[in-house]
C-alpha cells in the first residue's frame, strides 16, 4: 500500500499532502473514508483496523497521523524530553511489517514538523514509505519565496519589504503566507512597499504575540526570538510575554483534562472564556500535539525562568531567552 511520510514546515508539509492527494486523484474523497488521527490518543491496533478497511464506493480510504514521529521522539526525564527508542517488544516496531500488507486502497500519511534525522520511528517508516523532508528555507532562498508568494497573489514586493516580513516573522511561512494576503489586498494590485507593511504592524502585532507563545512552545528558536524582538521594539514588556507563555501552558493543561473526559470544542472554549473559533481550534490542536509530560516539563523550564528572575540571578529579557533556547534544544 502507498506510505507516506511528510516532515518540516507545516505550510510545505500541507501543500505536499495535499500534492500527493492530487497526484492519486484522490482530492475528492468522501469525508467517511477520510480518517484524521490525533497522535497522542492513537491506538496501535485501531490504526491496524482502519487502514485494513476498504473504502465506501470511493478507490482509496485516506489515513492521515499528524505528529506521531515527534511523539515518538520525546519522552519524560528529569533533563526535559529526550529521544524515545522504540524498542522491541513496542508495537510501533513492527509497523513496518504491517504497512506492506495493507489494501492498495490505503493511502497512509504520516505529517510531522521538523524531525531529529536519528528520530526511531522515521528510520522504521522510511524502509517502507516515501518520504519527503519539506524544511522551510532561509536566507536568500527565504526572500525568493516571500517574492514568489507575492507574486502569485498579484502583488510584486520590494526588497525592503521582504526583508522587513523575514525579520518580523523570520522562516514561519504561515504567518507569511498570511500576511502576504493581506498585504496584497491591501495594495489592491500596486508593489508592496515598506510603509504599507509598517502600516499594517498594528494589526500583526496582535496576533504576533500568540504566535510567539505558539513558536516558544514549540521550541522554534529563531522564529521566537524574532517575534520576541519584534514585539518589544513595538512596546510589549518581556514580562507580559512570560505571563502569556503562562497563561497558554494553563490553557494546554485545562485541554488536556477535558479532551479526556470528552469535552467537545465548543464547550472548551465556553470553558477557556475564548470567544474566537480560531483560537479555540488551534489551543486544542496544540494540546493534542504534546504529551501531559511534556508540557509539565516546559512548566518546569518556567519555573526555573520565574527563580532566575526572582533570585536575581538573570535579568528579565537574559531569562526569556534562556527559556527560548532551553525549551528548542532540551539536551
Amino acid at each position: 500500500m502507498p506510505a507516506f511520510v511528510i516532515h518540516g514546515d507545516k505550510l510545505l508539509v500541507d501543500n505536499a499532502l495535499q500534492q500527493y492527494l492530487s497526484d492519486y486523484d484522490a482530492t475528492d474523497v468522501l469525508e467517511s473514508n477520510v480518517h484524521h488521527l490525533s497522535a497522542s490518543r492513537l491506538d496501535f491496533g485501531e490504526l491496524l483496523h482502519i487502514c485494513g478497511s476498504t473504502p465506501f464506493i470511493d478507490n482509496y480510504r485516506i489515513v492521515i497521523i499528524d505528529g506521531l514521529c515527534a511523539l515518538m521522539e520525546t519522552g519524560s526525564s528529569n533533563r526535559g524530553p529526550q529521544k524515545k527508542r522504540i524498542k522491541p517488544n513496542d508495537p510501533w516496531a513492527t509497523l513496518s511489517s504491517h504497512i506492506p500488507l495493507m489494501p492498495s486502497s490505503t493511502l497512509l500519511f504520516f505529517k510531522d514538523g521538523v524531525l531529529n534525522k536519528n528520530n526511531s520511528l522515521l528510520r522504521i517508516l522510511t524502509k517502507v514509505s516515501e518520504t519527503q523532508h519539506v524544511p522551510a528555507p532561509s536566507g536568500v532562498d527565504l526572500s525568493r519565496w516571500i517574492k514568489k508568494s507575492a507574486e502569485e497573489k498579484g502583488a510584486a514586493i520590494s526588497p525592503g519589504s521582504i526583508k522587513y516580513l523575514s525579520n518580523l516573522l523570520g522562516n514561519d511561512l504561515e504567518s507569511l503566507e498570511h500576511e502576504l494576503e493581506k498585504l496584497s489586498l491591501y495594495t489592491n494590485g500596486e508593489t508592496i512597499q515598506e510603509p504599507d507593511v509598517q502600516e499594517m504592524v498594528s494589526q500583526v502585532q496582535e496576533t504576533n504575540i500568540f504566535r510567539a507563545v505558539d513558536a516558544i512552545i514549540q521550541g522554534q528558536t529563531q522564529i521566537s526570538l524574532n517575534l520576541i524582538h519584534n514585539l518589544k521594539i513595538h512596546g510589549r514588556s518581556t514580562s507580559y510575554i512570560i505571563g502569556m507563555f503562562t497563561r497558554q501552558l494553563r490553557q494546554l493543561t485545562l485541554v488536556h483534562s477535558l479532551l479526556e473526559t470528552g469535552t467537545n470544542q465548543t464547550q472548551i472554549g465556553i470553558l477557556l472564556g475564548i470567544s474566537s473559533n480560531y483560537a479555540v481550534q488551534k489551543t486544542v490542536e496544540q494540546a493534542i500535539k504534546y504529551s501531559s509530560e511534556d508540557i509539565k516539563w516546559k512548566y518546569e523550564q518556567l519555573l526555573q525562568c520565574d527563580l532566575n528572575i526572582k533570585l536575581g540571578k538573570l535579568s528579565t529579557d537574559r531569562a526569556l531567552e534562556t527559556l527560548v533556547f532551553n525549551i528548542s534544544d532540551p539536551s
